[in-house]
């Protein structure tokens, strides 16, 4: 009887632990997922990244544009 009880009692711990090991652990893989620091957060922000990167190219386009276009304007005028 008291090996029977034992036995379960060693069964208890070894089960608790598992448990417990598996929460931990499936927190984490959660927080990687979808947490501050997630595979997603990572990927929109390389999304916006190149976004940025390209509104800042069409941006300096325009605005060597539009100098040449100024200067181009401002040899038009009368020097006084």
């Amino acid at each position: 009887m008291k090996k029977k009880l034992q036995g379960y009692r060693k069964f208890f711990v070894i089960a608790l632990g598992s448990v417990t090991i598996t929460i931990f652990l499936s927190y984490h893989v959660a927080n990687i997922l979808f947490g501050d620091n997630s595979l997603e957060v990572y990927n929109s922000l390389k999304h916006k990244k190149e976004y940025l990167e390209n509104e800042i190219s069409r941006l300096q386009k325009h605005n060597a544009y539009l100098q040449k276009e100024y200067f181009e304007l401002k040899n038009l005028e009368p020097e006084e």
